[in-house]
């Protein structure tokens, strides 16, 4: 599915594309490139998101942007539960950005941004996973140093232990939703 998401950057319009889709190849989602503990054909099925721009009408460093995101995972000890085991929210991002008190997913002169979570299944019976991404304008001497909410989109999947995966619903997110989720970005001293 493609969709698109109008924001305002620097006191212009512009649009983010979103490719929202399954994994049909390792080779189309990057899986082949990466060594994990498991066999990366696991992977089909699962969903693999890509945000970018298209004719992006600013310049320079007025492109500066960056995106966020924070997981919702929803565990559940019996595959046919309503209501889960447990809940938790987390920061998305690599232990090195996590060690760097780095709180971005991506950035850049625009970002782009790529995710294709497969296998977080663990010790559940079934899990149900979901994204908040956020597009935001990151602090600096053109915002007064400010972090600011841009865009925002939800999306994830369920699995469960008999290797059933289900796309969730693709969602667009208002500055509330950021607002509720900016606690989750903050590190602790």
């Amino acid at each position: 599915m493609k969709y698109t998401i109008i924001f305002n950057l620097r006191g212009k319009n512009n649009k983010v594309c979103i490719d929202y889709q399954k994994i049909t190849s390792t080779q189309e989602s990057g899986f082949n490139a990466l060594t994990l503990p498991f066999d990366v054909n696991n992977c089909i099925g699962y969903p693999m998101l890509h945000a970018y721009f298209e004719n992006l009408d600013l310049h320079g460093y007025e492109r500066y942007c960056g995106w966020m995101q924070v997981v919702e995972r929803r565990d559940y000890a019996d595959i046919k539960a309503e209501k889960p085991t447990t809940v938790s929210f987390d920061l998305d991002i690599t232990e090195e950005m996590r060690s760097c008190k780095n709180p971005y997913f991506a950035y850049g002169y625009p970002a782009e941004f790529f995710d294709a979570p497969c296998n977080n299944l663990g010790d559940s019976e079934k899990l149900d996973w979901r994204a908040y991404t956020y597009l935001v304008d990151m602090p600096s001497r053109m915002n007064d140093s400010q972090l600011v909410f841009l865009a925002g989109f939800s999306w994830g999947y369920t699995e469960d232990k008999d290797g059933n995966v289900q796309l969730s619903d693709f969602t667009v997110l208002s500055a509330d939703k950021w607002k509720e989720h900016q606690k989750y970005i903050l590190f602790s001293e």
